[in-house]
């Protein structure tokens, strides 16, 4: 199914001069190509829809959909240390010898050249929406380091990308202990799930789990001046998703009423499928994010 798990959110400058024609034309000149034999990773831009195959930009509504596809040899530690260890001791019952470290490092150089053409390859694909009607790159992944690695490969393969990190006029943490401690906006409510931290860097940490938020041992705990880091939310009756501290959402899941939309969809096919969660991708992020960062006082301007 085409739905994105984890946001990160970042803005794109108001002058960028992107658009799908030219996103399609750059992408294009860098597919990607399998590991060679001796190559321990490769990445290049493959098609997000294997019924458009000559897309690697994909755009539907002004937004543009891109997937990167990474590959990379898996040598295990432990293989390259025991035959490591076994070369040493042959050396060293043949010749008599200790093997020192500089010769050992040299060794084990030698070890991953002769196996990487042997190797296991193991792929994952990371995807990014483009949203050019309003100046937003959404990037499907579980941390900011794995979606500034996509960046970045955009931003080279592109030649510029104009982002930045969206800041907010409210901090997500001072938002979120408010929501709890009082009221959350109209258009959202609180779930079940919460972490809340001791300011400091040594602060204590109080985990929730399928716990009711309006309760007293929550309400100690901001008591005595913890803050929220992370707060599981709903989105009317449409959506769940956790806020942390940093804008980040994860496991953002689809509520009953939305997905029974996509049941009454008229898809009979898996490509009309694709295109109706495609729609139904960009529809729900064009309603969800604005009405988050209106919840943190709007974005800071710069």
């Amino acid at each position: 199914m085409l739905w994105f798990r984890n946001l990160q959110i970042y803005r794109l400058a108001a002058d960028h001069a992107l658009s799908a024609v030219s996103i399609q034309a750059e992408l294009a000149k860098r597919p990607f190509v399998a590991c060679g034999s001796m190559d321990m990773e490769s990445n290049g831009w493959v098609p997000p829809a294997r019924h458009e195959p000559t897309l690697m930009a994909l755009e539907r509504q002004n937004a543009v959909l891109v997937s990167l596809k990474t590959e990379e040899k898996v040598l295990p530690a432990a293989v390259i240390k025991d035959e490591l260890d076994y070369r040493v001791q042959q050396i060293e019952a043949a010749e008599s010898r200790k093997v020192g470290r500089k010769e050992q490092r040299e060794l084990k150089d030698r070890i991953i050249e002769e196996l990487t053409p042997r190797a296991f390859t193991r792929s994952r694909i990371q995807r990014a929406l483009l949203d050019l009607e309003n100046g937003i790159v959404i990037v499907d992944a579980a941390s900011a380091a794995k979606a500034e690695f996509l960046l970045s490969t955009l931003r080279e393969t592109l030649g510029s990308l104009p982002t930045r990190i969206i800041d907010t006029e409210i901090s997500p943490c001072a938002a979120m202990t408010e929501w709890l401690s009082s009221e959350t906006p109209d258009a959202f409510s609180l779930g079940q799930d919460a972490e809340l931290k001791t300011p400091g860097d040594d602060g204590s940490i109080a985990r929730f789990k399928r716990q009711v938020m309006d309760c007293d041992e929550v309400r100690q705990h901001l008591e005595v001046g913890k803050v929220v880091t992370r707060l599981a939310l709903a989105f009317g009756e449409r959506l769940t998703f956790t806020l942390t501290d940093a804008l980040e959402i994860k496991s953002l899941a689809m509520l009953d009423v939305l997905k029974d939309e996509l049941k009454d969809m008229d898809a009979e096919t898996q490509d009309a499928l694709f295109e109706s969660q495609y729609a139904l991708l960009v529809g729900e992020l064009r309603g969800f994010i604005p009405e988050l960062l209106a919840a943190l006082g709007g974005e800071t301007q710069r």
